[in-house]
């Protein structure tokens, strides 16, 4: 992608406002998702070191002196830093010595293990997680409601008209949200979910776990998260779904995959919310497992936009991926964290925004008009649940969520008489 081509980020501000009052800024996500790119965006100079042909100066250089990296006018990219891991305790050594800010960038594709560098980098390095594009960030949503706004002027009224966009989203799960797919759109859907999957069970998963871990067994591992993606499933059934392929997997050799996959920004775990409003033992603790893309979820079932239309049920799941990366990069922009409740007894929010202020808000998702009144009631469920818990407990009460919504792929945009939001996301940014 030709840097003239650049197209503007969300996570521009938040780089910008942090290189303004840290030494350095470390970018992390998966291959191809920008970090580069968007790193160049702000740097007056750059060393790749995963240029092959120069591996041999940079081999020299690292045993010699590591310092050398850092030559260069500020702030200075590093990309593929973790090749070369002693970088990160210079940049650190450099961060206590000089007390400059805006100095570098770190781009990593994955994130080294535990221990391989000496130092944290607290108050000196911050980190910052990228995944693919949004669909706002690529033009696929008209910006219409802003998730912030929700949050500082709930209850006012919206009104939507979209297009049908049954048909978009699906081409927008089978592409995904890579860059060089936006600016060059592939000819087929799934080349670039593809491609990503190829590289990381044949040569990715491998440098990140340091061992020969089988790109057969990897593509099945792949295959088993996608089918069980945005579900509460737990590691044993996942094992248990690989062992029935007949790839042999032990429970320490799954955390091996896992864990690179992890590192790798392929696979995350969104944290279970666990408010005081039931018995602990009705609540289901489990991360709930996503992919940072729904492509690489279909690639890695093989399915494209026609194999959604007819598996819904698959395609409800995808939709919930798709939904929880956009919801995650643009609360991102108001300090937001993400996480979901399940019980036990059936009650369920696929997404709980938290605010650092205490607000926080309940998002479900469907992805039909005929699910709309289920996830109504799911959040009317919620409401009546906290204030039975509120009025058992008069002195520790739980505020009341500021934004309840429903997530859809639908053409309108309302909010209910119940007070909940109806939103396509296709009409949503941060």
């Amino acid at each position: 992608m030709d840097k003239m081509q650049y197209i503007p980020r969300i996570i521009d501000k938040i780089i910008g406002d942090y290189l303004a009052d840290f030494t350095a800024v470390h970018i992390r996500g998966p291959k191809w998702c920008g970090k580069t790119y968007t790193a160049e965006h702000f740097a007056n100079s750059e060393i790749k070191l995963n240029t092959k042909s120069q591996r041999d100066d940079f081999d020299s250089m690292y045993y010699a002196n590591p310092r050398l990296f850092l030559e260069g006018a500020k702030p200075r990219l590093i990309d593929e830093w973790q090749l070369y891991p002693a970088i990160w305790d210079e940049v650190k050594n450099y961060a206590d010595e000089t007390h400059l800010k805006n100095q570098f960038i770190l781009t990593g594709s994955f994130s080294p293990k535990a221990g391989t560098t000496n130092h944290t980098g607290s108050m000196r390095i911050v980190k910052i997680d990228m995944t693919t594009m949004t669909l706002f960030e690529s033009g696929d949503s008209t910006g219409q409601i802003s998730l912030k706004e929700l949050f500082d002027n709930p209850m006012q009224p919206i009104s939507v008209h979209l297009p049908d966009q049954k048909e978009t989203i699906n081409n927008l799960m089978v592409k995904g949200g890579w860059p060089e797919g936006v600016v060059n759109p592939p000819h087929n859907l799934l080349s670039y979910g593809r491609q990503a999957l190829n590289s990381i069970c044949e040569t990715d998963i491998q440098e990140a776990s340091g061992k020969e871990l089988s790109p057969i067994t990897t593509r099945v591992l792949l295959r088993s998260l996608a089918r069980t993606l945005s579900q509460n499933v737990d590691n044993k059934t996942i094992i248990e779904d690989v062992n029935k392929s007949g790839h042999p997997l032990s429970d320490s050799t799954f955390y091996d995959y896992y864990n690179a996959l992890t590192r790798l920004f392929v696979i995350k775990e969104i944290p279970a919310w666990c408010p005081n409003l039931r018995s602990k033992t009705s609540i289901r603790s489990l991360p709930k497992k996503e992919f940072f893309d729904p492509s690489l979820a279909c690639a890695a079932l093989g399915i494209n936009s026609e194999g959604l239309s007819k598996d819904k049920r698959t395609r409800g799941f995808f939709f919930e991926c798709l939904v929880g990366r956009d919801l995650e990069v643009y609360s991102k922009t108001i300090d937001g964290e993400i996480s979901y409740y399940r019980d036990r007894l059936g009650l369920e929010c696929d997404f709980v925004i938290h605010l650092p202020d205490g607000r926080y808000g309940l998002f479900e998702v469907k992805s039909s008009d005929e699910q709309i009144s289920e996830g109504i009631k799911n959040l009317e469920k919620m409401m009546a649940l906290i204030r039975a818990y509120n009025d058992a407990n008069p002195t520790n009460t739980m505020e009341l969520p500021t934004v309840r919504a429903i997530i859809t792929d639908g053409q309108y945009g309302y909010l209910s008489k119940e007070g909940i939001y109806i939103i396509p996301i296709s009409c949503l940014k941060n």
